[in-house]
């Protein structure tokens, strides 16, 4: 992919291909070399480490990528945290729950590692010293409140997933307060740094290096020295975009333009050798709205969630010389409604008027149903009753953790982002919506009540009818301006689900390089669950730190045979 390509990041360059790689001059030399480190690139350092590598990691910034800003949340069945609480769940019943969600987004064999492996990898983190907790949370958040370690992280309590998996609390937040991904991400570079991983940080990689075989010997970068003016503006840009840049796009796009330019006016050009492999961890690419456009477009007006360096460059960089893509418009949409649970006792429908899901599914479910919709648009129909009732829920009170995140926005759309009507047919015509089919829902939801049983299977609990006007319709679409909804892209390289190799679109591997986490198809490419991104990011970079570090012992053990034969 050359760099004029719009859907391209605008940094990474045509790859260098050397005839002879030992006759070029390299800056640095590695086993294993880790591009990218967040969760999944600090995962795979560990595992090469341990497996006897030696092991470089570089990083755009200060390391930690998106995992930082995460809330810290693990995807585990089977785990003794959960039997702790008193839950009797297995790997097979995540499993059978999981398949239902990520459908064939992996192999089935695959999917079954991932669930049996979820309790020992959790056995690692806590071996490099990340904690967890017992304490679980009945009711339905998309983030445990404070003093609660598990909750129900996805649709395991939807009916429709009752019937076939026994539903079990599978979301365990990494112990701390408020988010932890800071935690889990310091923690690990902490354990990482500890056992000899080396780290060079505020260094972009801008291309790979191939050798006469095609195999991936190392990469050229631009390296900002540390301590150094430009060192200092880089850093500065970084932590203003993560602190609240990254919410507003136009700010965090300018951002990313800045970013080049210091990097292009500071940066050292230097030559990186891996001797064994090249690991990609370079995230997803939701802050590349050129390549959202291109492959998602349902989702091109939504909010990329993430930080700058998620910009596709390791996808981009694995194209260029001939990687396989998959899942590329997987993206996951995260439409929250509750609280207030007046939203979810109310009913969202699309522009039809209709309702088109349960409105206590999962966040992410709901997203994705949304954006199978008429021009993805949706909205909350609510009655006065539950307008003022909610209005009184979402007013602050001093100490109460997690508003900002959480009730703050929902009180904002209460006041700026809901339209008022006498009627029902008054309240469509001013939304937009078919008037007729509106008010043939909502009777319909009426009577569904009344029966005792929803339609569309939202739970009695969160059930109450609609009743007197004036009514209000609060603006969801997946491309609200007034009330962002959070993206983050599933796509990314296709690699052996045995390995983490990297491949080509005709299936062979590609010497020398692989990847983990975002930047690679993985469990959550089928449909994100709270979580599972963070475990396929555990799960995904051991696996490729493994394999290539695995090359290097292959490597000596057959070295050391020959000077014994010898």
């Amino acid at each position: 992919m050359n760099n004029n390509d719009k859907h391209a990041a605008s940094y990474v360059l045509e790859p260098l291909r050397v005839d002879n790689s030992d006759a070029i001059q390299w800056q640095e030399s590695t086993d294993v070399l880790v591009v990218g480190y967040g969760g999944a690139g600090v995962c795979a350092a560990l595992e090469a480490r341990a497996q006897g590598a030696d092991v470089l990691a570089l990083d755009r910034f200060e390391g930690g990528g998106a995992t930082t800003l995460s809330g810290g949340i693990y995807y585990g069945g089977g785990t003794p945290y959960q039997h702790e609480a008193g839950y009797n769940d297995t790997p097979e019943e995540m499993y059978n729950y999981l398949k239902q969600e990520i459908g064939d987004a992996v192999r089935d064999e695959t999917l079954r590692r991932f669930c049996n492996q979820s309790s020992t990898n959790m056995d690692w983190l806590c071996s490099h010293g990340i904690g967890f907790g017992s304490k679980v949370y009945e009711g339905k958040r998309s983030f445990p409140p404070k003093g609660y370690d598990i909750y129900y992280s996805g649709n395991e309590l939807s009916p429709e997933f009752e019937k076939i998996a026994r539903p079990a609390p599978r979301g365990h937040k990494v112990a701390g307060p408020g988010y932890t991904g800071s935690t889990l991400f310091n923690t690990l570079r902490d354990s990482a740094h500890g056992k000899g991983v080396r780290f060079q940080g505020h260094t972009v990689v801008t291309r790979l290096i191939l050798d006469s075989s095609n195999q991936v010997v190392g990469v050229e970068a631009l390296r900002i020295e540390p301590g150094s003016e430009g060192w200092k503006k880089h850093l500065k840009i970084i932590r203003k975009v993560n602190a609240y840049q990254r919410f507003i796009e136009k700010a965090a796009l300018d951002a990313a333009e800045k970013v080049r330019a210091v990097e292009q006016q500071y940066g050292v050009p230097i030559r990186i050798r891996a001797r064994q492999a090249v690991v990609l961890t370079t995230g997803s690419f939701a802050f590349n709205r050129e390549m959202i456009s291109h492959y998602a477009p349902k989702f091109s007006k939504a909010m990329a969630l993430g930080t700058i360096s998620c910009d596709g460059s390791g996808v981009v960089m694995g194209q260029g010389i001939g990687a396989a893509l998959g899942h590329m418009d997987s993206v996951t949409a995260w439409r929250t409604i509750s609280p207030p649970v007046q939203f979810v006792q109310g009913i969202v429908v699309n522009r039809e008027g209709c309702r088109f899901v349960a409105e206590d599914v999962y966040l992410g479910r709901l997203g994705h149903e949304m954006a199978q919709q008429t021009e993805e648009r949706a909205w909350v129909i609510i009655d006065s009753h539950a307008y003022w009732t909610s209005y009184k829920d979402t007013i602050p009170r001093p100490g109460e953790e997690g508003y900002l995140e959480f009730k703050g926005p929902l009180l904002i759309n209460l006041v700026s982002n809901s339209t008022k009507g006498k009627t029902l047919a008054d309240l469509a015509a001013k939304i937009g919506v078919d008037a007729q089919g509106l008010e043939a829902e909502v009777a319909r939801y009426n009577a569904g009540i009344a029966a005792g049983k929803d339609p569309l299977g939202k739970k009695k609990s969160n059930c109450r009818e609609i009743g007197k006007g004036p009514y209000y319709g609060i603006d969801i679409s997946v491309g609200s301006q007034k009330f962002r909804c959070p993206t983050i892209p599933m796509g990314g390289l296709v690699v052996d689900e045995d390995s983490g190799q990297v491949l080509r679109e005709d299936g062979s591997a590609i010497a020398g390089l692989y990847a983990a986490g975002r930047a690679a198809v993985g469990i959550p490419s089928g449909f994100y669950v709270s979580g599972s991104s963070i475990a396929d990011c555990v799960f995904s970079g051991r696996r490729a730190g493994h394999s290539a570090a695995q090359l290097a012992t292959d490597k000596a053990e057959r070295q050391a045979s020959m000077a014994a034969g010898a």
